[in-house]
């Protein structure tokens, strides 16, 4: 899951394994103890407390980033296709350039349309389309796709969801993907044998993985 990259890599960011993806500075002590460390990434008990902004935390919790030059992570979730007009918006409010700062984006999608590619192609051609509006040319982007599938997955989804399904959709979508000049990060690989509680998400070691390998990536182009 993508949002559980942009969690970890507020993990990174405000070198906090205990609480750095989440919104711990307006927490109850109940959810202290819900969305402490691995919780983090539980998609049910705390899923609406994940930071979508670095502005947020720079807000709320200053002293808790670590970078000496500022950054803002900005995290939007669109999923569906077509793409609701307001999303778009947001999207386009999001992304005005603020400064001459490089504009990466990570873009990830699968499981949402049932790894259907002609669906995911569509999505990403109207994001792209949407971005180049804005910003023309002067940004980088790399596409993730989904981790590979666990014991746990329910039987019901092992035809369109299983390993084979993802390792088809992966290879497919990393060469359309590079029609359309972005990279692509696959992820089945590295995480066929990584822990996943419910056959689908994987812990705070796996998506920690995945991030460090995004900062990889743009270490590269930056």
């Amino acid at each position: 899951m993508l949002r559980h990259i942009i969690g970890s890599l507020n993990i990174l960011i405000r070198k906090d394994l205990g609480y750095g993806a989440v919104t711990d500075w307006n927490f109850s002590l109940q959810e202290r103890k819900e969305c402490f460390c691995n919780e983090q990434f539980d998609v049910k008990a705390c899923s609406v407390q994940g930071i979508y902004k670095t502005a947020d935390v720079m807000a709320h919790d200053t002293e808790s980033v670590a970078c000496t030059n500022p950054i803002n992570v900005i995290m939007e979730e669109i999923v569906k296709y077509p793409i609701p007009e307001d999303e778009m918006d947001r999207l386009h409010e999001d992304i005005q350039r603020q400064s001459n700062k490089p504009i990466a984006f990570i873009l990830g999608h699968g499981l949402w349309s049932n790894l259907e590619l002609q669906s995911s192609v569509n999505w990403l051609d109207v994001v792209l389309t949407g971005i180049r509006d804005i910003l023309g040319k002067e940004w980088t982007g790399l596409f993730v796709t989904p981790n590979a599938a666990g014991k746990e997955k329910p039987d019901d989804w092992i035809v369109t969801q299983g390993n084979k399904a993802l390792m088809l959709y992966e290879e497919a979508m990393g060469i359309l993907a590079k029609e359309r000049d972005i990279a692509h990060l696959g992820t089945w690989n590295m995480s066929i044998q990584s822990n996943k509680y419910d056959g689908v998400h994987l812990d705070m070691r796996g998506n920690l993985v995945k991030a460090m390998m995004v900062l990889n990536w743009l270490n590269l182009v930056g």
